[in-house]
């Protein structure tokens, strides 16, 4: 019972972080407010399944890594939601941070389980890879993007109006980067759900939360440096050349994960 409350919290605290996500691609509230009620909702049954759980055990269940994880999740949860009636609800924007940080920390927190069948015909495999094939072609799109951003405002700054770029892009230069922030955000969002779904597959299906292997860790570094590239952007308010670069580092970085790193087999 308790590993079904467990995925059912992870999937609130995922449509969670879709919903800041998406607030962040269209700075429509609502998206916003429906973020915070996700997290919410994930917040307070995971509050109610800790009591059950105490109740169950007649002791707090922080005995293994998974039960303390779980209980870490709550207490950021906690601070997040006091800071954020504290200051008024002027830092709900970091719920898309720490919305993907709890769902992380409540994946960790899964109970193992180890079956060797079907081990790769499953919903969780399947997820996995897609999601992560999903985010690769958004970094090539969006690596695209800076590039032509790029080149374009490097003519225009140095007044080569008859420049290809300049004739045919200089009119979209603002497009071209919207299109590539929002590239960026749904990379992410789908590294986020494919780290996720492997977390899952590797604990009902291997029996273990992570596996060290080079590729899974290359790929939550890349997750990160993702979260980094939208923090400065959302933050810092990192534009132009500056954040089309941080773009381009980030594709090369997916360049590498992809194509020089390969998967174990189980």
């Amino acid at each position: 019972m308790f590993k079904l409350f467990t995925i059912l919290f992870i999937v609130i605290y995922f449509l969670s972080s879709i919903s800041f996500w998406v607030y962040l691609y269209t700075k429509n509230s609502k998206y916003q407010k429906l973020g915070y009620s996700f997290f919410g909702a994930g917040f307070t049954l995971q509050i109610l399944v800790f009591l059950l759980r105490t109740y169950e055990i007649k002791a707090l269940p922080l005995n293994t890594l998974e039960e303390l994880l779980s209980f870490l999740a709550i207490i950021i949860s906690a601070v997040f939601y006091g800071f954020s009636f504290a200051y008024r609800k002027k830092i709900i924007e970091f719920g898309s941070l720490i919305a993907p940080l709890v769902m992380f920390l409540t994946a960790f927190s899964l109970p193992l389980h180890s079956e060797t069948q079907n081990i790769y015909n499953n919903i969780w495999f399947y997820l996995h890879v897609a999601s992560l094939i999903l985010s690769y072609g958004l970094i090539v799109f969006s690596s695209i993007a800076a590039i032509l951003y790029i080149l374009t405002d490097r003519d225009l700054k140095n007044k080569k109006l008859n420049s290809f770029f300049v004739s045919k892009f200089s009119s979209s230069l603002t497009l071209i980067q919207n299109l590539e922030y929002k590239s960026v955000i749904l990379a992410f969002i789908f590294l986020s759900l494919g780290l996720i779904a492997s977390s899952i597959w590797t604990a009902i299906y291997i029996g273990k939360h992570w596996t060290w292997d080079i590729k899974q860790t290359m790929l939550f570094l890349l997750w990160i440096f993702y979260g980094f590239i939208l923090h400065t952007r959302i933050i810092k308010q990192i534009k132009g050349r500056k954040a089309s670069y941080l773009t381009l580092i980030g594709s090369l970085f997916a360049f590498i994960v992809f194509w020089l790193i390969g998967h174990p087999t189980f």
